[in-house]
């Protein structure tokens, strides 16, 4: 062999050597650095240290007592970032704390007396210096930042590490973000939460500067008179309108600077006859230009939304085959099972999309749009099929729904519509996997029916005329509890909704149960629970008035649900045909643990290179692996608590870690404020 052979042979083995030894070091220490691992919210780890081959030896790395919980029904939905080998994740109760990613040992702990309800993961910023590191989260209406070395508020942002989220806009509803937002070019850009009742504040996209949390800039969800979109509403309508809020998260492109946010419903959510007209631009996703605020596209899902089909789940990037070349786009599941696919920079849909007709309304003054658009690409069933578990179970549905309207579209009437998917989709705010392997999304959803029943409120109505009425004589008017019953402040936080109205309706030791009252009056009551306004400062009602009885989907006599398994599935589509490529039961009932018909579930999928998904996200407390390709699972581990979250992997020194909040308090105890973090022992490694 010639020497000019040899001498290329040799180089060629040491690039080989060099490139290896590359891909191993990178494979040593991989961050999640942001919440659902990037910034396009794909939910993918690029670690392969973890197969299906050995996924069936994962055991328990540690565990992390995150502190108290919240209470009766506390909650905790987030996914934690991990940088550096830290770890940085919020208690029940929005304790920031940091841990060393390998061992689970507690570095710092901020608690800074916070209120606010669960909070979905945290924010990550450095300055390009590398002089600023901060950890970032909110906390109901407030802005947080947080030295990512101490665990102390960044003195010099906003008012003492706080910013201030609520606008001046006249509205005096709720405002809270219980999701990250998108880090991009020093800028922190975030939507919100409000309530869904005529008191909702106006929706607005807005970016923060990382450094000082000055606002930079806003973008209006709802439209003034005059500026593009307006005439979708009626002139009158606009001033009052609220909603339209971008309420679960956000996708960016960072190479384009496009930020993809999709929007809630226009307020109040059942009954739109004060707000006629398609309502832009609740419920589109917005194609925003990140660094100046200006709308770039949009698309509108559903027009003068009746049945709360506010955009539940964040987009994800994607790339997808077409005409022989690759597409970028953004993909985004809704509430009643649709997949939706757009090229990034046009808006141009990668799938048919339908016009389907709609029924009229019996509601005085309600005009539902006429037609609404439909992918051709669906998940979830669109049609209700009763259950045929058991005869009693059939029998028992069919005696409940015999005076429903269960026709598909059916508008709110007073009296009870189904709705198929329910409240919580199909899709929720868990967001899908995207596998850029394959090219497929995966995504677990739901599908069982919902109860929509509306009630009407009369004239003159108020909130503290039927809490006092119904309540007062025994907790006080200033909720604080008499001789004869405990007090009620934070009683929603403290119990949640649904122990909430369950104590109202069926009692509670000496309390007798007021299931005898109407929905209206029971809506009152939390209302006034929840906003005790003085007998002077609230407006009696002038105007008939319709509002929902609760949310809460068809069951039969055991409580499972009333249409048709499989309840809840985990699946797996093909981008380019938007064909399914396998669905799959997904999780179970604690109450019935073998059907295998899947459950109602929270939380998000994690796919990784080597062909697994991890997600947890089911009411029966387990773990799963599942394998990308075929959907068969792997491997489950038992948790303390349910784990409605979306798992972060990671690796630290070779050794991959899959970790998980295990929070409960959805669906039944128990409740819990672990972090469990599953790797390989070292034997197999």
């Amino acid at each position: 062999m010639s020497g000019k052979w040899k001498s290329g042979i040799l180089i060629f083995l040491c690039w080989l050597i060099s490139a290896c030894h590359e891909t191993v070091e990178h494979q040593r220490n991989v961050d999640w650095p942001v919440y659902l691992g990037d910034n396009g919210r794909q939910h993918y780890s690029p670690l392969t240290e973890i197969t299906p081959a050995n996924v069936g030896q994962l055991e328990l790395a540690w565990r992390y007592d995150s502190g108290e919980l919240r209470g009766e029904a506390s909650t905790m939905y987030t996914s934690p970032i991990v940088i550096d080998g830290v770890l940085y994740g919020l208690s029940p109760k929005l304790v920031a704390f940091a841990l060393n990613a390998a061992s689970g040992e507690e570095l710092w702990r901020a608690d800074l007396g916070l209120r606010g309800g669960p909070q979905r993961g945290l924010m990550w910023w450095q300055s390009q210096d590398g002089t600023h590191r901060r950890v970032l989260f909110t906390a109901g209406a407030e802005l947080l930042a947080l030295d990512a070395v101490s665990g102390e508020l960044v003195a010099d942002f906003g008012e003492d590490g706080r910013v201030n989220l609520l606008p001046a806009d006249g509205k005096s509803g709720a405002l809270f973000v219980s999701v990250p937002g998108v880090v991009f070019d020093d800028r922190i850009i975030l939507g919100f939460s409000t309530t869904e009742d005529g008191d909702a504040r106006k929706g607005s996209v807005r970016a923060f500067d990382a450094l000082s949390g000055d606002l930079l800039w806003q973008f209006n969800t709802i439209p003034a008179v005059g500026e593009p979109g307006a005439d979708s509403w009626a002139e009158e309508a606009l001033e009052q309108a609220g909603g339209a809020n971008v309420w679960t998260g956000m996708a960016l492109d960072e190479v384009r600077g496009i930020l993809f946010a999709p929007t809630g419903s226009a307020t109040p959510d059942f009954y739109g006859a004060d707000r006629p007209g398609d309502n832009l631009y609740a419920n589109s996703l917005l194609a925003i230009d990140a660094r100046t605020g200006n709308l770039l596209w949009y698309f509108q899902m559903v027009r003068h939304d009746l049945w709360d089909r506010d955009n539940p789940s964040p987009p994800t990037l994607v790339q997808l085959e077409r005409d022989g070349g690759m597409v970028d786009a953004v993909a985004l599941t809704t509430k009643s099972g649709h997949l939706f696919v757009f090229e990034r920079e046009t808006g141009e849909s990668m799938y048919a999309i339908a016009e389907v007709e709609t029924l009229p309304s019996t509601l005085p003054g309600e005009v539902p749009a006429p037609t609404q658009p439909v992918s051709s690409v669906a998940f979830s069933r669109q049609r209700f099929e009763i259950t045929e578990r058991t005869a009693e179970a059939t029998a028992a549905v069919r005696e409940t729904i015999k005076d429903w309207d269960l026709r598909p579209w059916a508008p709110p009437r007073v009296g009870t519509v189904l709705i198929h998917p329910w409240y919580d989709g199909g899709a929720e705010w868990g967001g899908s996997a995207y596998d850029p392997g394959t090219r497929r999304l995966i995504l677990n959803a739901q599908d069982v029916s919902g109860v929509l029943t509306l009630s009407e409120v009369p004239v003159g109505f108020t909130n503290h005329a039927v809490y006092a009425r119904h309540c007062a004589s025994c907790h006080g008017m200033d909720l604080k509890g008499t001789d004869t019953a405990p007090g009620l402040v934070d009683v929603i936080e403290r119990i949640g909704y649904g122990r909430f109205f369950e104590i109202l309706n069926n009692g509670s030791g000496r309390m007798p149960g007021f299931a005898h009252i109407d929905d209206a009056e029971r809506r009152g009551v939390l209302r006034y629970v929840m906003n005790p306004l003085p007998e002077t400062e609230e407006v009696p009602s002038t105007e008939v008035d319709y509002v929902l009885g609760g949310y809460s989907y068809l069951r039969d006599h055991e409580g499972l649900p009333g249409n048709a398994p499989p309840w809840g599935t985990l699946n797996s589509i093909d981008l380019a045909t938007g064909n399914m490529v396998w669905q799959i039961p997904f999780g179970d009932y604690p109450s019935h643990p073998d059907l295998g018909y899947g459950a109602v579930n929270y939380g998000g999928p994690v796919v990784t290179a080597s062909g697994l998904i991890f997600i947890a996200a089911t009411p029966d407390r387990k773990m799963r692996a599942y394998d990308a390709a075929t959907g068969a699972e792997f491997w489950q581990a038992e948790l303390s608590a349910a784990g409605f979250a979306t798992p972060a992997v990671y690796s630290v020194d070779g050794r991959q870690y899959v970790v998980i909040a295990a929070g409960g308090g959805r669906m039944g105890p128990p409740s819990g404020a672990e972090y469990v973090a599953f790797s390989l022992p070292p034997t197999s490694r």
